[in-house]
């Protein structure tokens, strides 16, 4: 019997927002990381030049790590609070099903069946 192929479900808009997180941080990184190389070479006012914008860089960097933090903290809450309901939901589902069998077959039982 062929196996059916197992479709990804659509990415959140929570999800894409961290994506693109994400990439603008690796970009910024990037940056920064040319800009010190370009600041060591050089002497003088484009040195200053490069390092005010390598101060600009950083500072960029550190609110985007800042929000990707507390995004991926709030999205670790939500799952938790989700998991627990869901648990609390299923042992509710659990209980009533037993019950149901309980009384299902104590029904069976006084009809002379049993």
């Amino acid at each position: 019997m062929a196996e059916r192929s197992k479709q990804r479900p659509a990415r959140s808009a929570a999800q894409s927002q961290l994506k693109q997180l994400e990439a603008r941080l690796a970009h910024l990184e990037g940056q920064l990381k040319t800009l010190r190389v370009e600041a060591s070479g050089s002497v003088g006012a484009a040195r200053a030049r490069l390092e005010n914008l390598e101060r600009r860089a950083a500072s960029q960097i550190a609110r985007a790590q800042t929000t990707l933090k507390e995004s991926l903290d709030t999205i670790a809450r939500t799952l938790a609070a989700s998991k627990d309901t869901v648990g609390l939901k299923a042992g509710r589902l659990t209980r009533a099903v037993r019950a149901g069998v309980r009384a299902g077959t104590r029904a069976y039982r006084r009809r002379g069946h049993g």
